[in-house]
């Protein structure tokens, strides 16, 4: 397992370091041959310098979120989405700034006017109005009242504009892209990205589309919560490791399927046939007015698994989970796989809900406590008021009261809603958790 683990970490390492040479090689290859035989200002440098580490940004940042699995594992699938967040906010200022440092070079203003001016003018302002578009779409999607297949659509569909308008731009203005080197350089950038939406939105589909499954159950557990449990038909199911991910395709066809991040359930010690159970929580759309509409025998696709939220790839002594609301379900999944494995490392689990009949599963767990070296810590942030245990939020204090002597050498796994994800992680390293052994997933992949 330690080899394992350094291997994640290698290859984590070398995968950065191709993303930062391949972001910087475009101004590299720039800086190397200047074709231009003339002084110019520094801030018409500067702004041309960041304009191509703009694009170079922008063109790479399908491949964050394109489900390479050599690529995700390292990092896991939430931490890539995360930086393909930030990384398409700097790209977009920077791009901003590519526009601003110009003007003082008596580029003005009307260069934003997409049907105005020549070629260079009119493709550089579609690729502005594209990626401002793109970035108030993402952020206020759900102010918009954005369904989130219509986003995903939009968001492909405008991350082409961008790229295609931005490439034009630059050949059309044709100044270092005079170099044939550079020219070659961002021409082949361009099939990549291509090549990577073809494979996300056309190849991948296809391949589901001939590893169907079928819903042999759908039935609610509470708390707005469906239990979803599918078969693989006409092949042997999916390998996965407890606590990961799937994407869970619904519709007429895998091609024009939605696609959502559902977390497993099912023990990864799966029997035959190779059943897994789904937990899908009522959020949108989808999984309000879709999901339970499923009925048996209702043919779904499933890629996967992503994620590494696992205690198979993180060695540890024992085990800290830490679950908000329907962030319960990798850790049900993990203590499923312990009992089936016999597994007898101790495990603290701490559990909060708003009140307890928004809680699922806990019979079950009631029986995981007898059947594991198991502790359950439940909190409520609204209980009732005969309530005797832990109420209020996940604290410092409160874990404190709870945490085994020797946490430090336990492995922690968090998942929950995103604002208790990004105060837990602050409070265990307050308390001295060393970071390579805290292990978090978020879901809101919109």
């Amino acid at each position: 397992m330690r080899d394992e683990l350094m291997g994640l970490l290698f290859r984590g390492i070398v995968w950065f370091g191709v993303y930062v040479l391949l972001v910087l090689l475009p101004l590299g290859l720039a800086l190397l041959r200047d074709p231009i035989d003339m002084a110019r200002a520094w801030s018409l440098e500067f702004a041309v310098a960041i304009g191509l580490i703009a694009f170079a940004i922008l063109a790479f940042e399908f491949a964050l979120v394109s489900r390479l699995r050599s690529a995700s594992e390292p990092f896991g699938t939430d931490s890539l989405m995360q930086f393909h967040r930030q990384m398409g906010v700097v790209g977009m200022v920077f791009l901003l700034l590519h526009v601003l440092l110009l003007v003082p070079h008596g580029v003005g203003l009307a260069m934003l006017n997409p049907l105005g001016g020549g070629t260079a003018s009119q493709t550089g302002a579609i690729a502005f109005w594209a990626l401002l578009l793109l970035g108030v779409t993402s952020a206020s999607r759900t102010r918009l009242r954005l369904r989130y297949e219509s986003w995903q659509w939009l968001h492909a569909l405008t991350a082409v504009v961008v790229g295609g308008a931005a490439l034009l731009h630059m050949l059309a203005v044709n100044h270092y892209l005079s170099n044939g080197v550079l020219r070659t350089t961002l021409l082949v950038y361009t099939v990549a990205f291509i090549a990577l939406l073809l494979r996300y939105r056309v190849v991948r589909p296809l391949h589901l589309a001939r590893h169907p499954w079928k819903v042999i159950r759908n039935e609610s557990i509470g708390g707005d919560t469906r239990s979803l449990q599918i078969r693989p038909v006409g092949h042997k199911g999916l390998d996965f490791q407890p606590g990961q991910f799937v994407w869970l395709a619904t519709g007429r066809r895998a091609l024009t399927a939605q696609q959502h991040p559902i977390t497993i359930a099912s023990s990864a010690e799966t029997g035959d046939p190779a059943d897994i159970e789904l937990a899908i929580k009522a959020f949108g759309d989808w999984s309000r007015d879709v999901v339970p509409k499923l009925t048996v025998g209702t043919r779904v696709w499933v890629d996967g698994p992503y994620g590494a939220l696992t205690p198979d790839r993180f060695p540890g002594q024992g085990f800290v989970l830490i679950a908000g609301g329907i962030g319960i379900t990798p850790m049900l999944s993990i203590l499923r796989t312990m009992r089936d494995r016999g597994d007898v490392r101790p495990v603290l689990l701490v559990y909060a809900a708003d009140r307890p009949e928004r809680m699922v599963y806990q019979h079950e767990l009631d029986a995981l406590e007898k059947e594991l070296n198991l502790r359950t810590v439940q909190v409520f942030e609204s209980p009732p008021p005969e309530w005797q245990g832990e109420r209020g939020l996940v604290s410092v204090a409160l874990l404190r009261r709870h945490l085994p002597q020797h946490f430090k050498h336990y492995q922690f796994f968090v998942c929950g809603p995103a604002a208790m994800m990004d105060i837990l992680e602050d409070q265990l390293l307050e308390l001295g958790v060393p970071a390579a052994q805290i292990c978090t997933e978020r879901f809101n992949m919109g």
